[in-house]
Protein backbone atom coordinates (compact mmCIF):
# COMPACT_ATOMS: atom_id res chain seq x y z
CA UNK A 1 0.00 0.00 0.00
CA UNK A 2 2.61 2.50 1.26
CA UNK A 3 4.75 1.62 -2.31
CA UNK A 4 1.51 2.07 -4.55
CA UNK A 5 1.25 4.95 -3.03
CA UNK A 6 4.87 6.37 -2.91
CA UNK A 7 5.17 5.15 -6.87
CA UNK A 8 1.79 7.02 -7.99
CA UNK A 9 3.34 10.20 -5.99
CA UNK A 10 6.59 9.86 -8.16
CA UNK A 11 4.45 9.74 -11.53
CA UNK A 12 2.51 12.56 -10.51
CA UNK A 13 5.53 14.66 -9.87
CA UNK A 14 7.00 13.34 -13.07
CA UNK A 15 3.83 14.29 -15.59
CA UNK A 16 3.78 17.68 -14.02
CA UNK A 17 7.48 18.40 -14.03
CA UNK A 18 7.55 17.07 -18.33
CA UNK A 19 4.22 19.39 -18.76
CA UNK A 20 5.19 22.00 -17.05
CA UNK A 21 5.83 25.22 -19.55
CA UNK A 22 9.13 25.86 -20.74
CA UNK A 23 10.09 29.75 -21.04
CA UNK A 24 12.41 31.78 -23.24
CA UNK A 25 15.68 32.05 -21.97
CA UNK A 26 15.59 29.83 -19.52
CA UNK A 27 19.12 28.95 -18.22
CA UNK A 28 20.18 25.21 -18.40
CA UNK A 29 23.32 23.57 -16.48
CA UNK A 30 25.97 23.16 -19.09
CA UNK A 31 29.22 21.02 -18.49
CA UNK A 32 32.08 22.99 -18.14
CA UNK A 33 35.93 22.08 -18.93
CA UNK A 34 37.55 23.21 -14.86
CA UNK A 35 40.46 23.13 -16.25
CA UNK A 36 39.95 26.34 -18.00
CA UNK A 37 37.62 27.78 -15.39
CA UNK A 38 40.61 27.29 -13.52
CA UNK A 39 42.75 29.65 -15.48
CA UNK A 40 40.34 32.15 -15.09
CA UNK A 41 40.76 35.25 -12.68
CA UNK A 42 39.37 35.39 -8.91
CA UNK A 43 36.96 38.56 -8.43
CA UNK A 44 38.89 39.10 -5.03
CA UNK A 45 42.10 38.48 -6.39
CA UNK A 46 41.26 41.69 -9.03
CA UNK A 47 40.02 43.92 -6.21
CA UNK A 48 42.15 46.96 -5.16
CA UNK A 49 44.77 46.21 -8.74
CA UNK A 50 46.16 49.00 -9.75
CA UNK A 51 45.27 49.25 -13.34
CA UNK A 52 47.72 51.46 -15.82
CA UNK A 53 47.17 52.63 -19.43
CA UNK A 54 49.57 51.54 -22.48
CA UNK A 55 52.12 53.98 -20.91
CA UNK A 56 51.87 52.23 -18.00
CA UNK A 57 50.48 55.41 -16.11
CA UNK A 58 48.66 54.27 -13.21
CA UNK A 59 44.53 55.69 -14.01
CA UNK A 60 42.64 53.76 -11.30
CA UNK A 61 42.47 50.92 -8.99
CA UNK A 62 39.34 48.46 -8.96
CA UNK A 63 37.25 48.67 -6.09
CA UNK A 64 34.23 46.64 -7.16
CA UNK A 65 32.07 44.26 -9.83
CA UNK A 66 28.86 45.41 -10.81
CA UNK A 67 26.96 42.68 -12.73
CA UNK A 68 23.56 43.67 -15.17
CA UNK A 69 20.41 41.99 -14.05
CA UNK A 70 19.41 42.23 -17.74
CA UNK A 71 21.94 41.45 -19.96
CA UNK A 72 24.58 39.45 -18.14
CA UNK A 73 27.24 42.06 -18.32
CA UNK A 74 30.10 42.75 -16.22
CA UNK A 75 31.19 46.42 -14.83
CA UNK A 76 34.25 47.20 -13.02
CA UNK A 77 34.26 49.98 -10.43
CA UNK A 78 37.64 52.24 -10.50
CA UNK A 79 38.53 54.39 -7.62
CA UNK A 80 40.07 57.36 -9.79
CA UNK A 81 42.18 59.54 -8.33
CA UNK A 82 43.97 59.52 -4.91
CA UNK A 83 40.45 59.15 -2.60
CA UNK A 84 36.74 59.06 -3.27
CA UNK A 85 35.53 62.02 -2.04
CA UNK A 86 38.47 63.88 -1.99
CA UNK A 87 40.29 64.45 -5.36
CA UNK A 88 38.95 61.09 -6.71
CA UNK A 89 35.85 59.30 -8.22
CA UNK A 90 34.33 56.18 -8.41
CA UNK A 91 33.79 55.40 -12.14
CA UNK A 92 32.10 52.06 -13.58
CA UNK A 93 34.15 50.81 -17.27
CA UNK A 94 32.84 47.31 -19.01
CA UNK A 95 34.86 44.58 -17.61
CA UNK A 96 35.54 43.59 -21.27
CA UNK A 97 37.87 47.20 -21.38
CA UNK A 98 40.22 45.43 -19.50
CA UNK A 99 42.94 43.97 -20.90
CA UNK A 100 44.16 41.37 -17.86
CA UNK A 101 46.08 38.87 -20.14
CA UNK A 102 49.42 41.48 -20.87
CA UNK A 103 52.59 40.11 -20.60
CA UNK A 104 53.58 42.23 -18.02
CA UNK A 105 51.36 41.03 -15.40
CA UNK A 106 49.44 44.75 -15.78
CA UNK A 107 45.90 45.04 -15.51
CA UNK A 108 45.68 47.54 -18.93
CA UNK A 109 42.48 50.18 -19.81
CA UNK A 110 43.72 51.31 -23.11
CA UNK A 111 43.35 54.43 -23.95
CA UNK A 112 42.79 55.99 -20.76
CA UNK A 113 43.92 58.58 -19.02
CA UNK A 114 43.42 59.81 -15.11
CA UNK A 115 41.69 63.19 -16.40
CA UNK A 116 39.99 61.62 -19.30
CA UNK A 117 37.85 58.99 -16.59
CA UNK A 118 37.89 61.79 -14.21
CA UNK A 119 35.52 63.44 -16.59
CA UNK A 120 33.00 60.13 -16.70
CA UNK A 121 29.83 60.51 -15.08
CA UNK A 122 30.38 59.60 -11.31
CA UNK A 123 29.15 55.93 -10.56
CA UNK A 124 27.03 55.95 -7.06
CA UNK A 125 25.69 52.36 -5.38
CA UNK A 126 22.19 52.15 -5.47
CA UNK A 127 21.51 51.13 -1.59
Amino acid sequence: MVRRLFLRTVLSAAVVLLSAPTFAGEVGLVALDLKDVAKGYRGEDLKQKTVVNEKREDVGRIDDFIFSRNDNQVFVVLVVGDYVGISGSLIAVPFRSLKLDDPSGLIILPGADRAALLKLPVFLYNH
